[in-house]
């Protein structure tokens, strides 16, 4: 059994001012967590949980059209609809991945990051360049071992090969990781075994 088995992570990225709403990386993310045979579910914003297209996705056209037509408080329900379920993803998830790019604004990422943080929950970013590139503002939420930070990474396929580490016991976890879907899951073993017990005694 491995040391993530049942964690749930929330990917968390640019995606109003980037071309392809930044649906390309979480898509690559979701397939290599699967083939590096982690027993971890991913939560994507641009594909979220249910069937409600209201809460599938950002329709970018549609947001367009109301900014377009003066429809403010139109816009402002709207973005409170998908930004209250990303909110409520995050806090359900264990840990978080965050591409990070200096070039274009990420409000939404920005609340995200922060609200994660006030949960003190492990937090991957992603940027690319690295350190050099990371915005002064996130320094404050880096990891460190030593004097290196080691939640700071240059590329999707890094983050992999740490979550890997974590897994299998190389990398130790921090007290950050509560990991509660493993212990609901744990939990409801328990009464199901009580349960059988009491029902078929001895």
């Amino acid at each position: 059994m491995g040391k993530l088995d049942c964690a749930l992570g929330y990917l968390s990225g640019a995606m109003e001012y980037v071309a392809d709403h930044g649906v390309e990386w979480r898509r690559k993310f979701t397939r290599l967590i699967y083939e590096a045979g982690l027993d971890i579910d991913l939560i994507d914003p641009t594909n979220k949980p249910g069937d409600d297209q209201k809460i599938g996705g950002e329709d970018k056209g549609y947001q367009a059209k109301l900014k377009q037509e003066k429809r403010w408080k139109e816009l402002s329900k709207y973005v409170g609809e998908y930004r209250r379920y990303d909110l409520r993803y995050v806090d359900y998830s264990d840990f978080l991945v965050v591409v990070v790019d200096p070039r274009v604004p990420q409000w939404g990422t920005s609340n995200e990051v922060y609200f994660g943080e006030m949960q003190h929950k492990p937090t991957f970013f992603v940027c690319d360049g690295g350190l050099a590139n990371l915005p002064n503002w996130l320094f404050d939420l880096l990891d460190f071992e030593g004097d290196q930070p080691i939640n700071v990474f240059e590329s999707i396929e890094e983050v992999i090969e740490m979550l890997k580490k974590l897994n299998s016991g190389e990398k130790e976890l921090s007290k950050e990781w509560v990991l509660v879907r493993r212990h609901i899951e744990q939990n409801r073993k328990n009464r199901l075994a009580l349960a059988n017990r009491v029902s078929h005694p001895k």
